[in-house]
């Protein structure tokens, strides 16, 4: 999915370089090395002890405060290994600590060979073959002036971002002063095209930026503004105009997704975001993104490998909130398919899985959204539905959204579990700054109890729409 490379393992930041190189482009390869372990025991426990080395101040904090210890998972890949595997010429581009796997790069496959017999390697997989030249950069956006029109001021202090909150019952929350202060949320998404230039998104509360698709080239410069609309959900807060659901929550912006191509790597991508999130102290990730298929053509996943233990990324997602954190994912977009249509890591445990609902076409239109929790909804026709192949309920709760913020500056129409999905992240990142005693499977337990299904979950709804005045009613009582 991404590669931005020509000869050797040369990175190009340069928007358009690729479109040169036709001619004389080497087709190269990436390949997951999984490792038997991490060295000796005596190493391993010599790392344990100085978790600073590799944890930020924060992230250590954030674990100390829920009472989640440092284990195995949390030490790095062994150096002396990553090493080893360059010295036979690979060029090392990703490493997960928590699957204790690396990603090479090459474009001679013998090399792997090498790396096979190594003695501390268990398997060697391949997850990426590219035969053609990528392009990533969103070419001249500095010349567009921002915003394309000027954003109409709504009578609602929400402006477009009205409908969002009032489904979930979260003004209450706002009122009391929990709007995200304090709470570090990571986005992980495709791009976030002029983010950067769109004042009510970006500034001092954005606290840094990665992208591993496109190392050198900025989020801001891709072409694709999917992970502008998504972060928007949340940051936006810009009166009448449109406010999020955490506006005063700090972000990371993080590239994890290549839309030029559907391969396993990506996996890969998202693992190491998530490990990032996780040494820089983020609280919170959303992830409006996942796999439902991989190949050219597309082979759809199938069912019973939807169970949470299969696909790398989901058997990270469900380590997260032992590490402090909360996953909120998007279901997808394919409710209209049969039987389990949830992408990974949707199938997770121990995380918020999201589906996406909307109001009916009739109904109470006279009811105040100011003051009252619209239940007028229902699940919209593409969300996807669930549960797991195992027989755990997914969805697990659902939101709503209608706006978002695009990359000429403007609020837009836009609907998709993607977007549903940070407005509930948002949520709950309000909630948990509202109750800092709680740990991550305490706030996603009162969450789901709070939802309009909760006393009757299914594979369409989940546990329903969240009311976050009565989840913090029920974190209360946990005090």
């Amino acid at each position: 999915m991404k590669k931005l490379l020509i000869s050797a393992f040369l990175l190009f930041s340069v928007c358009g370089a690729y479109a040169e190189q036709d001619e004389n482009f080497t087709p190269y390869y990436k390949y997951r090395v999984w490792l038997k372990d991490k060295g000796s025991d005596v190493q391993v426990e010599r790392q344990l002890k100085h978790p600073e080395r590799y944890l930020s101040e924060r992230s250590l904090q954030r674990r100390e405060r829920q009472g989640f210890e440092i284990d195995i998972t949390d030490v790095p890949v062994n150096p002396k290994y990553i090493k080893r595997i360059e010295s036979v010429g690979l060029n090392v581009i990703l490493r997960s600590k928590w699957n204790n796997t690396v990603v090479v790069q090459c474009e001679d496959t013998t090399l792997l060979q090498q790396v096979e017999s190594m003695p501390f390697v268990k398997k060697v997989e391949r997850v990426a073959r590219y035969d053609k030249p990528v392009d990533y950069c969103e070419k001249g956006r500095a010349s567009t002036p921002l915003p394309a029109t000027e954003n109409s001021k709504g009578e609602n202090f929400y402006g477009m971002g009205q409908s969002h909150i009032n489904k979930l019952n979260g003004v209450a929350l706002h009122d009391e002063g929990y709007r995200g202060n304090g709470m570090v949320i990571a986005v992980l998404d495709t791009g976030f095209t002029n983010q950067d230039r769109i004042n009510f998104v970006s500034g001092e509360r954005i606290l840094g930026t990665k992208n591993y698709v496109a190392p050198n080239i900025s989020v801001y410069d891709m072409l694709n503004d999917h992970g502008l609309s998504v972060a928007s959900c949340m940051m936006a807060n810009e009166p009448n105009v449109m406010v999020g659901t955490a506006p005063e929550a700090a972000y990371w912006l993080i590239v994890a997704e290549d839309t030029t191509s559907e391969q396993p790597v990506e996996e890969d991508y998202w693992v190491a975001a998530v490990e990032f999130a996780d040494s820089v102290g983020v609280d919170m990730v959303n992830s409006s993104m996942g796999f439902q298929a991989f190949g050219e053509p597309r082979v759809a996943i199938p069912s019973w490998e939807r169970d949470g233990r299969t696909h790398l990324v989901s058997c990270t997602a469900s380590k997260m909130a032992a590490k402090g954190m909360i996953l909120c994912n998007g279901v997808g977009n394919s409710g209209e398919g049969i039987l389990t249509t949830i992408i990974v890591p949707a199938d997770a445990d121990n995380i918020l899985s999201v589906g996406a609902v909307a109001k009916m076409a009739d109904g109470d239109r006279n009811k105040k959204p100011e003051t009252a929790l619209d239940k007028n909804t229902d699940v919209l026709f593409f969300s996807s539905r669930g549960g797991t192949y195992d027989g755990r309920i997914k969805p697990d709760v659902m939101s709503q959204a209608l706006f978002t913020v695009v990359k000429n500056g403007t609020v837009s129409f836009n609907v998709g579990t993607s977007f549903s999905t940070p407005v509930l992240c948002g949520m709950v990142a309000c909630l948990w700054q509202a109750l800092p005693e709680l740990n991550a499977f305490e706030i996603m337990d009162i969450v789901k109890r709070s939802g309009s299904k909760s006393d009757t979950p299914n594979s369409v709804w989940g546990y329903g729409v969240p009311d976050f005045q009565k989840a913090l009613q029920l974190g209360e009582e946990l005090k």
